[in-house]
């Protein structure tokens, strides 16, 4: 038999050599058990239940025949066994670390012999998993187009060789080294500075057509090199972990072999993927260029200041979070949020305001997506205070985008924290963030960061109309529904377009319902079909249900207020 969690928590351990040593805890809508299951052998370790919790039992039959219909389920049960199955490795070989930092423990390492042919999950048989799955290989890998900018200064061609040769012959990637260095004013105002390295980076980019560009400088004495990266494509929304305009990472000018895996593993990290191909690259090759950096981080040398060393920090919280995101594994987001504390010690407010902000926009992210799938209040509420502190540095003057994103995930939190705790002032509170986000996020310039914005700004509208019996409040949610449905298309965002679908089907059920129209229910009705259909198309079935459930109650209502004999 397999279990999914449907409440609580579950321990697993493993006998070790000195003791029973903890590997993970499982939580709701997780699976245990299905190694047992897949092999029919012993079970090969313990599960022991967290207080109260219940579980739904899976039979054999039951979980072969789930697999089967739904192949993307069986990825991410596949995924999440290779995992644990690293991570068990990793653990017996040195024990349980508990919960400090190490940074030789923050990534499990693959079984040797694997690192040319892994994808983020071990290979098995590959007639019974094609065979179980009925999976395709997947979207072919692309290279990924490195290019370095010349150092300026009579040292500047040695810095140049090294950064190229620290990145060349590695798999997945090509370098080369730009002829014309970036052109920058020293004596330009610090923004002027910022805007004319982007521009001209970006062009270089395109003229090459590469997708990343490294920019650096040696600053007297001359000890140490700072890097900077810039992709050519940008993200639609700034995700957890991704690399700033403004993101350093220090080396020692004659930095070795350990130096040149981080920067493998930074570089890997900061590109931002603009085909499906260069995404498998990035998805098969950074868990394993970063588990090779890890052990920079144990060999910090001495003649890096305290304040290098956090960026060095910075970038690996960065990386990590990264992977975290590409495997959605709380694990690896936990360490990450670790990662970032441990930045916070090197990098003070008041000697770097502006990048220890940056940290807390991170560190927030990061502790919201722990709160998402753990559905934790506490990691929820230290995610709005580590927003709200970024925002006493970031300002709507000078760090407009930064600050926007910031005020966009404050009202994100602020929002899941009313459902929890039913505080109408906290929704509204929500509702000033969302708008506040929407002065520097516009349809024009930041189209879909503006679909996000308002997509927001219409559920927290609706809930607020809902509770206070306003018609106007969810004639304004759905009105801005309708407006997000422009940007967000079914050809171009399927997945946000049916979300919004849904925000606005509700909307619209709820005017019916206060209003007896029975337009807004037929609208209603509309609505929750289309994403309900999509959903179904999708195998996305929770959500498929939701929209079921929901069409239910407007057909209902429509058949309670249609007049008699229509």
């Amino acid at each position: 038999m397999a279990y999914e969690i449907v409440s609580g928590n579950v321990a697993i351990s493993k006998k070790g050599d000195d003791g029973p040593i903890h590997l993970a805890t499982l939580g709701k809508d997780e699976i245990f058990g299905e190694m047992g299951v897949l092999d029919q052998g012993t079970r090969s370790a313990t599960a022991k239940a967290v207080g109260s919790i219940t579980v739904n039992a899976i039979t054999r039959k039951e979980f072969l025949a789930e697999l089967q219909a739904k192949p993307e389920m069986a990825l991410s049960i596949l995924s999440k066994m290779a995992q644990r199955l690293r991570s068990t490795d990793e653990k017996l070989a040195h024990g349980s670390s508990g919960g400090d930092i190490n940074a030789a423990h923050m990534l499990q390492p693959l079984p040797a012999g694997d690192h040319d042919k892994a994808t983020g999950a071990p290979v098995a048989s590959k007639g019974f998993w094609s065979g179980l799955l009925n999976l395709s290989s997947g979207p072919a890998t692309e290279i990924i187009e490195i290019r370095i900018a010349p150092f300026a200064g009579e040292d500047g061609k040695a810095h140049t060789r090294r950064v190229v040769h620290a990145l060349e012959k590695r798999k997945g990637v090509r370098v080369r080294a730009l002829k014309q260095p970036l052109l920058v004013d020293p004596d330009a105002d610090p923004r002027d500075q910022e805007a004319a390295l982007q521009t001209g980076a970006r062009k270089a980019l395109a003229q090459a057509g590469a997708d990343l560009l490294i920019w650096g400088e040696a600053p007297m004495p001359g000890l140490t090199l700072r890097l900077r990266f810039i992709p050519f494509a940008t993200w639609n929304d700034t995700p957890p972990g991704s690399f700033g305009p403004q993101t350093i990472l220090p080396l020692p000018v004659e930095f070795d072999g350990l130096f040149a895996e981080f920067l493998h593993a930074t570089a890997l990290a900061a590109t931002v993927p603009k085909t499906e191909g260069k995404a498998a690259t990035l998805l098969r090759d950074l868990p394993l260029a970063l588990d090779a950096a890890r052990e920079a981080l144990d060999n910090l040398q001495g003649d890096l200041t305290s304040r290098e060393k956090g960026w060095i920090f910075v970038c690996f919280a960065n990386a990590l979070t990264t992977v975290a995101v590409q495997r959605g594994d709380i694990e690896l987001y936990r360490k990450a949020a670790g990662a970032y504390r441990r930045c916070l010690d090197a990098i003070t407010e008041d000697e770097a305001s502006y990048e220890w902000a940056m940290i807390r926009k991170n560190l927030g992210a990061v502790l919201q997506a722990i709160a998402e799938r753990s559905g934790d209040e506490t990691t929820l509420g230290e995610a709005a205070d580590n927003y709200r502190s970024a925002l006493r540095v970031l300002t709507v003057a000078d760090h407009g985008l930064e600050w926007a994103a910031v005020q966009n995930r404050l009202g994100e939190v602020l929002f899941r924290l009313d459902f929890a705790s039913g505080d109408i002032e906290m929704l509204k509170h929500s509702l000033s963030a969302f708008q506040a986000a929407l002065q520097i996020f516009t349809r024009a310039k930041t189209p879909m960061r503006w679909a996000d914005a308002m997509n927001n700004l219409a559920q927290v509208t609706q809930v607020l109309g809902e509770q206070l019996k306003n018609v106007e409040a969810l004639e304004k949610a759905a009105q801005a529904c309708r407006v997000v449905l422009e940007v967000r298309t079914k050809s171009k965002t399927p997945v946000l377009w049916a979300a919004t679908q849904n925000n606005l089907g509700s909307a619209l059920f709820l005017l019916g319902k206060m209003t007896k129209n029975m337009a807004h229910l037929q609208g209603a009705a509309e609505a929750f079909s289309l994403s309900g259909s999509f959903y179904q198309s999708r195998g996305m079935e929770k959500m498929a249900a939701v929209t079921e459930k929901n069409l239910r109650h407007v057909n209902q209502l429509l058949a309670s207020t249609q007049p008699k004999g229509a």
